[in-house]
């Protein structure tokens, strides 16, 4: 089974947890809001965490959690997240 990360702050984003979910992926989602995780689908393979995380925080989750994947689906205008997301994910090896 993959172990995924998604970043989820966008509609595409939350549709994208539904269906790794349904693939029978684990899947560790994380938005910027408690909005966000009220929003994101549950599952027994899903978890969702609505923290806000730095990029050295972002790289420890990685490291910690040895995903095989991350997906940005951010919101095309979170640039500053997508950078954060794509050099933690360098560093840790993701």
């Amino acid at each position: 089974m993959y172990k995924l990360c998604v970043f989820a702050g966008t509609t595409e984003g939350r549709e994208v947890v539904a269906f790794l979910e349904e693939q029978e992926a684990q899947v560790y989602a994380c938005v910027a809001t408690d909005y966000g995780q009220a929003l994101l689908p549950r599952g027994e393979r899903v978890t969702v965490s609505a923290a806000r995380l730095d990029r050295e925080e972002m790289a420890a989750l990685f490291r910690a959690q040895k995903f095989d994947l991350v997906i940005d689906a951010t919101h095309p205008y979170a640039v500053e997240a997508t950078k954060n997301i794509r050099a933690a994910a360098e560093s840790a090896g993701v």
